[in-house]
């Protein structure tokens, strides 16, 4: 059929139709480039899977790291902390300057610095720290006792005024305990600092002026740079040093990575292709098809990449960039037919020989990839799709436009490494050598892939530079804030029962750090009680007043007792989250998810993760939300989907070439890839590297691409040939498979070099895997002495 399909198709008319396919899907790729802005998505949460189970801790999780990740914080130092702070104030001046931030926090003014006193004083009554509420419940009169040691001590700085608001001075250590919660940080001549092993630190942070995945966010981090070497050869004398923390220098750092290995992949696979190409064919014309066939592929695969997912992730793009090596496999194929036919070339015939074989090599590609689409995971699905597509592209132009741009023949001249290409088939001749090899390195891979271990972190996927860890380190040291991006979600049907369920969660955490479970956390419950509690703590100051004012008056000789004439008002979460002093903290609250107010408390230095686990799923309503445990989990159970999926995919490719060669034959067809994609696992495990999701993403492509070889050797040997001509027709796949390899070896070889695991890993597989395919690809080569009995 597939045969019949290209006699009686006419070359032209397929060529017109593909050439108006490429012309809509280069000027659509035009329109995506310089549009608004680059389809490019460089933000590492994008490859990953949604949270299926719980819709709402999925939507809780993307506003608070799109809120965490749109900050950065500086750390400003000096031994003098004078010095400290002019540097702090130049360096301020000079941040507001950059387009990079839309707002940048350094030296708080008068009235921000009293916000919190004013916010919180009409409340006063009704706002006690813990050890208030038990003082005041079990022994009023010690407070009074703490009041007149306060008013007779030289240091307390009680003043009348205050005296006067707040007889029995509950609210200075309210906000006392406010304070505390933010960390080390002190207040000091409007700047926020702190001492740490004889340094004086400053803090500034400030707000970006859009994504931290924002690559034209990320050009200006040099500007940036360069500001703070100015700032420290302007204070040179007086060692001014500064520390920056921030998801925008990771999110730099990985685009960087990753344009810096689509370079070198994309590079030097296009060296390579071109050397071996003008090595081999020693004509331009095989390498301006050639680069066609590549650049159909690459512009097909990301222009409907990003018609379906919207962007086009670097993370593909890295992978994509490989295609280089896979897509021209078919035109190498081709231009191989034409070189050994000389003078005798009919380009239609040409194509005939070796339709069938690409098209099958094709499908069992497209079986691998496509298989991937099924999984509910963003960096699979668009990697399967950017690969299918760029192969298909390739292969359609191979059929539509080589029979009519390489319709002239070559001259007429022996195929390179004739002698060496001969004397390798030969050997697989020998039924030894069909028999020892393969079960040797059955049994070597066997042996290695019994040691393999997983690590399906999927911190894996992103390279972490050690001088930003270490700065990220220091600033959480100094500061005294752990934030680890582990949380707990926590819902209730309004906002007062939300208070009320943070409030409990809360003090159950204190036990957790008792256990040693956990360093710390934050909660908005830690700012305003829930209107329940400010109840009780205004009947216990009520009861303060009725116990304790006269005994107070006589101590301090007042001219009247004081008394409590304000009545209770419960200050609201909604006036909180809406005032001013709460934008540190604001990010917690999530207002309503699916018909439920939210909050999240944000965990620091979990020591037991399986503790915390336990808890949340104990409490109503609270979920745990630990983002890179969960893909980690993920990872490990996609890992297993895949083991499934390629053994499906195995079976069904033996299935397929079965119906056309047989059993016996299809085996042959199928075993070669499967010991190489086995020898890829165990020498990336004999590496040292562990192994993940990645590795048996390297399996579908060995497999695929390992198919493609014994293919054309199955396809040689179907029919009956005179001897000479088989011969020269084996030679003539070798070659292709040979060239094929070589520039397969380059684009994934080059992967192995990456600083990100995964990738280093994925190539290792794949490069090692390649190498076997070729090795294995003849024996689906019939014997000769076989072809005659059926001759």
């Amino acid at each position: 059929m597939l045969t019949r399909f290209t006699q009686h198709t006419k070359p032209k008319p397929l060529a017109l139709v593909w050439l108006a396919v490429m012309l809509i899907l280069i000027g659509v790729l035009l329109t995506q480039l310089f549009g608004r802005s680059l389809p490019i998505e460089t933000n590492i949460m994008a490859l990953l899977p949604k949270n299926q189970q719980d819709p709402s801790a999925q939507i809780a999780f993307d506003r608070v790291t799109s809120s965490m990740s749109d900050k950065v914080i500086f750390l400003i130092s000096s031994p003098d902390q004078d010095k400290a702070e002019q540097a702090a104030q130049q360096f301020e001046t000079r941040l507001k300057q950059l387009s990079l931030f839309k707002q940048v926090d350094g030296k708080l003014a008068q009235d921000a610095q009293q916000a919190w006193g004013q916010f919180f004083f009409p409340y006063r009554f009704q706002l006690l720290t813990p050890t208030q509420q038990q003082r005041l419940a079990n022994s009023p009169q010690s407070q009074t006792q703490y009041v007149i040691q306060s008013v007779y001590s030289p240091f307390s700085g009680v003043s009348g005024n205050e005296l006067n608001s707040d007889p029995f001075l509950l609210f200075r250590d309210y906000l006392k305990q406010l304070t505390s919660h933010s960390g080390n940080f002190r207040l000091s001549n409007g700047y926020l600092t702190t001492e740490y092993q004889g340094q004086q630190y400053v803090l500034i942070s400030a707000d970006l002026n859009g994504s931290a995945y924002s690559m034209s966010l990320q050009d200006q981090l040099t500007e940036l740079s360069q500001l703070e070497q100015d700032l420290k050869q302007a204070f040179q004398q007086d060692q001014i040093e500064v520390l920056h923390t921030g998801v925008i220098f990771y999110a730099a750092h990985g685009t960087q990575s990753a344009k810096s290995e689509i370079s070198t992949i994309g590079v030097g696979s296009l060296i390579g292709v071109i050397l071996l190409i003008l090595f081999v064919y020693r004509s331009m014309m095989p390498l301006s098809l050639a680069l066609l066939s590549i650049s159909c592929g690459l512009v097909a695969a990301f222009v409907i990449t990003v018609l379906i997912f919207g962007k086009v992730h670097l993370f593909s793009l890295v992978f994509g960039a490989s295609l280089i090596g896979v897509s021209i496999d078919y035109a190498f194929h081709y231009l191989t037919d034409r070189l050994a036919a000389g003078s005798r070339w009919n380009a239609v015939k040409g194509l005939q020989h070796i339709f069938i074989a690409i098209s099958l090599g094709l499908v069992t590609s497209l079986v691998g990839y496509l298989g991937m689409l099924i999984a509910p995971f963003p960096g699979l699905q668009q990697l399967a799709l950017f690969s299918a597509i760029g192969l298909f592209a390739a292969y359609a132009t191979v059929v539509c436009w080589y029979p009519i741009l390489a319709a002239a023949p070559s001259v007429d001249r022996a195929l390179p490494f004739t002698q060496v290409l001969t004397r390798w088939l030969s050997l697989w001749q020998q039924p030894k050598m069909r028999i020892i090899i393969p079960s040797v390195l059955a049994i070597a891979a066997g042996i290695g892939a019994y040691h393999a271990h997983y690590n399906d972190d999927i911190r894996q996927l992103q390279a972490m530079p050690d001088n930003l860890k270490q700065q990220e380190q220091t600033i959480k040291t100094i500061s005294g804030i752990q934030s680890d991006q582990q949380m707990l979600l926590v819902r209730a049907t309004n906002s007062d029962a939300l208070l009320d369920k943070l409030q409990s969660v809360s003090n159950q955490l204190e036990q957790q750090i008792q256990a040693g479970n956990l360093s710390g956390y934050q909660s908005i419950s830690q700012f305003i009680a829930s209107p329940q509690q400010q109840k009780h703590n205004f009947e216990l100051t009520q009861s303060l007043y009725q116990s304790q004012s006269q005994p107070l008056a006589q101590a301090l000789k007042l001219k009247q007792k004081p008394e409590l004439d304000s009545p209770f008002n419960a200050v609201t979460l909604e006036q909180f989250v809406h005032s001013p002093i709460s934008k540190p903290v604001r990010f917690m609250w999530l207002g309503e998810i699916e018909g439920q107010a939210s909050a999240i408390i944000t965990l620091n230095g979990v020591h037991n993760n399986q503790a915390i686990a336990t808890f949340a799923e104990q409490q109503p309503d609270v979920s745990y939300l630990n983002k890179t445990q969960e893909i980690s989990q993920l990872f490990g159970l996609y890992r297993q989907h895949v083991t499934q999926l390629l053994a499906l995919a195995a079976f069904a490719i033996l299935l397929l070439v079965s119906l056309r060669y047989g059993l016996k034959q299809g085996i042959l067809i199928v075993l070669p890839p499967i010991i190489a994609g086995t020898v890829g696992i165990a020498v990336t495990v004999l590496t040292g590297s562990s192994l993940n999701l990645f590795n048996l993403l390297a399996l579908i492509l060995v497999l695929g691409i390992g198919i493609d070889y014994t293919l054309f050797f199955a396809e040689q040997s179907f029919k009956p040939h005179a001897e000479n001509n088989l011969a020269l027709k084996r030679n003539t796949t070798l070659l292709s498979i040979s060239l094929s390899a070589l520039t397969t070896i380059l684009s994934f070889g080059l992967l192995a070099l990456s600083a990100t695991q995964a990738i280093h890993s994925f190539g290792i597989t794949v490069l090692f895997g390649i190498i076997i395919s070729w090795l294995l690809a003849p024996l689906a080569m019939k014997p000769s002495h076989v072809i005659d009995k059926e001759s």
